[in-house]
């Protein structure tokens, strides 16, 4: 059970009637590795050309906009369409791109922009985490914890530190090398684009599709995902705790907690648990939630939501 982060602990009262072990997976579905692909400043290039290759790859990008800024009100009708898409992620890039010279400015600029993404998304919960993406090459004269006091204040979540400004990877060599370090280290990787094939600080578009197939060249062992994700998975595994309530015949149940508010940390972790010899398909149910999974190796691999309830495993 490679990349576990968390073992089960026994129940003072359950049953140990079976050699019951339970451990939380690393990443996702117990994937390697993380890659994060983000794109700033609302770009037309985002629409014209990295969304289709997104697309075509079934890939999700993080997309920073800038709603007040013309490149964004330009094409605000297909921003809006595109953002209904599953490729399509929208983060706050403030409202428009203009720096932070007081913190009044900051919450004006944060919260502009902030009302623009929750529209976007009328179907999701609100207030919920969103993605932010500090500006660059503006006026910052904020302190550390008045960014801070605002992010929290508007449920915003840093992304991942700028690889260098205005972008440090320009060679395709440079780029597919980012992934083939986050494999090699079990760990986040990601890039962060302006301009795809075209606009300002221009990604050459051979270089974003090769990124695009390397990715899913390796897309087995690696999970494409947006920031939030990433963030909360990471989060709400460091805080795990898994127990053993019961260990009794052709069932296991389990309790998984976190030390997150699950108000905004909500996502699913990946488990597995070892299971008696002789079982080969386990139903795997929490609150009004069902599954079927296969045994493999002795251990069954299933998603669990901390604090969503008892877990029963049960062999089919």
């Amino acid at each position: 059970m490679a990349g576990a982060v968390c073992r089960a602990e026994p129940s003072v009262t359950g049953t140990q009637n079976i050699d019951s072990q339970t451990v939380v997976l690393k990443w996702k579905e117990g994937k390697q590795a993380v890659f994060l692909l983000e794109f700033d400043d609302s770009a037309p290039s985002h629409l014209q050309k990295a969304l289709p290759e997104l697309r075509k790859h079934k890939m999700v990008g993080t997309f920073y906009i800038n709603p007040g800024n013309p490149p964004y009100k330009g094409l605000k009708d297909e921003w809006e369409k595109a953002s209904l898409e599953p490729e399509v992620e929208l983060a706050n890039h403030t409202y428009t791109h203009i720096g932070a010279t007081s913190p009044e400015q900051l919450d004006e600029q944060l919260r502009l922009c902030n009302e623009v993404i929750e529209k976007a998304y009328p179907n999701r919960k609100h207030p919920r985490l969103i993605s932010f993406g500090r500006p660059g090459g503006v006026p910052w004269t904020v302190t550390e914890e008045q960014k801070k006091a605002l992010l929290d204040k508007y449920h915003l979540v840093e992304r991942p530190d700028f690889h260098g400004y205005p972008f440090q990877y320009k060679t395709r060599e440079a780029v597919l090398a980012l992934v083939d370090k986050a494999l090699a280290e079990g760990e986040m990787g990601h890039h962060d684009c302006h301009g795809v094939g075209g606009d300002w600080l221009v990604t050459p578009m051979d270089v974003f599709t090769a990124l695009l197939d390397k990715l899913e060249a390796n897309r087995e062992r690696i999970w494409i995902t947006d920031p939030v994700s990433w963030h909360k998975y990471h989060t709400e595994r460091e805080g795990a705790k898994v127990t053993v309530i019961s260990t009794v015949g052709d069932s296991i149940s389990l309790r998984l907690e976190s030390r997150v508010d699950p108000e905004f940390y909500d996502m699913p972790l990946t488990l597995e648990t070892r299971v008696p010899a002789g079982w080969t398909e386990c139903t795997v149910i929490q609150g009004a939630n069902r599954s079927t999974a296969k045994v493999s190796n002795g251990v069954v691999r299933y998603s669990a939501l901390p604090g969503g309830g008892e877990i029963v495993i049960r062999r089919s």
